[in-house]
């Protein structure tokens, strides 16, 4: 694979104390400056490369993405894309799929009963890059390894006809998916994909590959959403919602059938929540001003504090975050914010490592 490096990207970039953040989370005096440094192009191959995750397993770093010819849009030409490396700065590639006639978007890793799992969601095309579509006709599909080396799939998932699926998560001896999907999968003349006849389902597993419904993530505006499983086995959830609305912190306890919702103070695409050093990362695209941009939040009491924007722009977003240690993680996403020599614009794949300085007056 060839490997660039991002000559004209800031190399190194502090952010300023989050004074924001309450008490509660990070202690009277512990204020953390995060620093973003060696910001790189992973992958930019002539393609629309996009749609980021990364995971651990068995001591190696995977980072996921998806690439097309033809572009962000819907079309069979796309494929998955899975990289390994040991330190996240060399990486190998590890495996390649696509599915005949759909479009496949979107990875999620999931470790599971010993595996590692890529999820993803596809579009039904054909034998072109369809002018019509239809949600009903999404079906989810997934690869999986056993030792990190040798792959099965992509094999559909029982269950998920119907349902776009996207991030993944386990509790227990359980696995859960995001499920979007139509309300009573309502035949509709338009594509639907973001209004209030969509639901963000919460999927259960036994064994990764057959699904079926547990709870509703969102009743209405139903999209992207990411979740994780705090200790007590409840769920939080951050939800993209349908139709540009503000996204939504979804909150349950076991067994899942009821969530309470509260709307955050923006828009949210391609979500992402997890855990670094005991605090709660939300990422995803903003938009301020009419510019898109890639950024990261801490989440404290429904409320968002910004930590860090990422080099980006254009069509960006959909990072993965993957903790390193209690004050380093590593952070992936795409974006359109620069061009090739020949003036063109490119989406690209970048990572950048992260660190959280030392607490305000240690010494």
């Amino acid at each position: 694979m060839t490997r660039h490096s991002v000559c004209h990207l800031l190399l190194f970039l502090t952010l300023v104390p989050l004074a924001g953040l309450g008490e509660s989370v990070l202690g009277a005096d512990s204020l953390p400056e995060v620093r973003v440094s060696n910001i790189r192009r992973i992958e930019h191959n002539g393609e629309h490369n996009a749609f980021t995750d990364l995971c651990h397993y068995r001591g190696r770093i995977w980072l996921a993405f998806r690439s097309c010819p033809d572009g962000h849009g819907v079309h069979p030409t796309s494929s998955i894309t899975v990289l390994s490396s040991d330190d996240g700065r060399e990486w190998t590639p590890a495996f390649r799929f696509s599915v005949p006639k759909r479009d496949v978007r979107d990875p999620h890793f999931l470790v599971f009963r010993d595996r590692l799992f890529v999820y993803t969601g596809a579009w039904y095309c054909g034998d072109s890059s369809p002018t019509s579509y239809d949600m009903n006709q999404h079906l989810g599909f997934a690869a999986w390894t056993a030792d990190g080396e040798n792959w099965r799939g992509p094999e559909m998932l029982e269950g998920t006809y119907g349902h776009y699926v996207w991030r993944a998560a386990a509790f227990g001896d359980k696995a859960y998916l995001c499920g979007r999907r139509k309300k009573l999968f309502a035949e509709t003349a338009t594509r639907t994909e973001r209004d209030p006849l969509v639901e963000s389902a919460l999927l259960e597993s036994d064994d990764g590959i057959v699904w079926r419904k547990r709870g509703l993530f969102q009743k209405t505006f139903g999209d992207e959403t990411a979740f994780l499983f705090e200790p007590d086995g409840s769920i939080l959830a951050v939800a993209r919602s349908g139709g540009g609305r503000n996204a939504q912190i979804c909150r349950a306890k076991p067994p899942y059938s009821e969530f309470q919702r509260v709307d955050l103070d923006r828009y949210i695409g391609g979500p992402l929540v997890t855990k670094w050093g005991g605090r709660t990362v939300v990422g995803g695209r903003r938009t301020f001003g009419g510019q898109a941009r890639c950024s990261l939040y801490w989440l404290l009491d429904d409320q968002l504090h910004e930590f860090a924007e990422l080099p980006s722009g254009g069509d960006t977003s959909y990072p993965g975050f993957l903790e390193t240690g209690s004050n380093r993680a590593l952070v992936s996403w795409y974006s359109s914010h620069e061009k090739d020599a020949a003036g063109k614009t490119i989406t690209a794949v970048y990572l950048a490592d992260l660190m959280i300085a030392a607490p305000v007056g240690d010494d």
